[in-house]
C-alpha cells in the first residue's frame, strides 16, 4: 500500500490521522468550530458542506473557502458534500453535486475532495481528471447506514474505487452484530494486503467503536474524532481518541 502526501501527513503509516468534522449550518457557527479546533488534535479537517445553509447559491462556496483556508493555516481539509442516499443531512442533484465539487477542487483551498463511489459515472471522470489537474487528492467513498455488506461486496467497492483512480478509499458501514464488524475488519485488513491507494474504513454506532481505533492494525489509515457535533454515529472525543491511538501505537 502506498502512502498519500497531504501537506505536512503521510496517509497510509503509522498512527491514524484524526480528522475532525466540521458541521456548522451558518457562517458564525462554522468559524466557531474552527476556534474551538485549537484545543483539539486534528491531523486533517473535513468540511461538511451538506450542513452548511443556502450552500448552493451563487458565490457562496467562493466566498467561504478562503475565509476558511485562512483559518486553518497548514491543516489540510477535505471537502465533503455528502448526499441524502449516503447519509447526509441535504439533498443535491446530480449536477448540483458536481458543480459543487468542481467550484471547490478549481478553488485552491483544499486538499482532498469526497467523491462518491455511487455518483453518476461521467461526474465522476470530470472530477477525478479536474483533481488530478489541480493537485487535489481524491477520496472515494461509500456509506451503508443500514447494514454492513459481505466482505466480498466491500473489497469489490474498494477496488472499483482504486481502478476509477481513488487517491483513497473510504468505506462506512452499519453494523447489527459484532460479527459485522469482524467482517469490515476481514476486508480492511484484506484490501492493505491486496490495493494499492490507502484505505479509510469503519463501522458506525457504539458496536463499531473498536473500529475507529485499531485502524493501525488492520490497515485504515484515518479515523474521525469530535470537536462538537458528530457528523456520523459512534463518534467520540478526538482528545479521547488520540489518547487511545497513541496507546495503541506505543504498544504495538
Amino acid at each position: 500500500m502506498n502512502c498519500v502526501y497531504v501537506r505536512n501527513l503521510r496517509l497510509g503509516e503509522g498512527t491514524p490521522k484524526v480528522c475532525i468534522p466540521l458541521v456548522g449550518a451558518s457562517d458564525e457557527a462554522l468559524f466557531e468550530e474552527i476556534k474551538a479546533l485549537s484545543s483539539y488534535p486534528a491531523d486533517l479537517v473535513e468540511w461538511r458542506t451538506d450542513y452548511m445553509n443556502d450552500i448552493f447559491n451563487e458565490g457562496r462556496l467562493t466566498g467561504l473557502l478562503p475565509r476558511l483556508r485562512k483559518h486553518l493555516g497548514n491543516t489540510p481539509l477535505i471537502f465533503t458534500f455528502r448526499t441524502t442516499k449516503e447519509g447526509g443531512q441535504r439533498q443535491a442533484s446530480p449536477q448540483q453535486y458536481k458543480t459543487l465539487a468542481m467550484e471547490a477542487i478549481a478553488s485552491g483551498c483544499i486538499d482532498l475532495i469526497d467523491i462518491e463511489l455511487f455518483s453518476d459515472p461521467d461526474s465522476i471522470t470530470e472530477l477525478t481528471a479536474l483533481a488530478k489537474e489541480k493537485g487535489v487528492k481524491t477520496n472515494f467513498s461509500s456509506h451503508d447506514f443500514y447494514s454492513t455488506p459481505s466482505c466480498g461486496e466491500l473489497l469489490s467497492r474498494l477496488r472499483h474505487m482504486e481502478k476509477l483512480g481513488a487517491d483513497i478509499a473510504k468505506i462506512a458501514v452499519m453494523p447489527r452484530c459484532p460479527e459485522d464488524v469482524l467482517t469490515l475488519l476481514t476486508a480492511t485488513v484484506t484490501a492493505r494486503r491486496q490495493l494499492t491507494c490507502p484505505v479509510v474504513t469503519m463501522a458506525m454506532a457504539g458496536t463499531g467503536l473498536i473500529s475507529r481505533v485499531w485502524g493501525e492494525i488492520f490497515g485504515s489509515c484515518l479515523t474521525f474524532g469530535l470537536a462538537g457535533q458528530a457528523s456520523a454515529p459512534g463518534q467520540i472525543d478526538a482528545r479521547e481518541l488520540k489518547c487511545v491511538l497513541d496507546i495503541l501505537h506505543n504498544n504495538l
